[in-house]
């Protein structure tokens, strides 16, 4: 398998690294990174102008949490 020709572990960095090169293999991870924050900074936006988290959760597909996680560190991102 290519990564592994030196018969040694990864480290944890390395294995994450390798895994997510596999996942979005074509996509730099840059480009995910950048889309990601404007996808949060979208969803920010929405909830100041009054958008329901459940509403944004279901929009984006994922969980009603993880859209107040996204709101509370764009908070302090704005903040701060």
């Amino acid at each position: 398998m290519d990564g592994f020709q030196n018969g040694g572990l990864l480290t944890t960095v390395e294995a994450m690294d390798f895994l997510v090169e596999l996942l979005y293999k074509g996509r730099s991870l840059q480009r995910k990174r950048w889309e990601k924050r404007e996808r949060n900074a979208e969803i920010y936006r929405r909830y100041l102008a009054g958008e329901d988290s459940v509403a944004l959760a279901q929009v984006y597909g994922v969980s009603d949490r993880r859209i107040r996680n996204i709101i509370a560190h764009e908070r302090k991102r704005a903040i701060g």
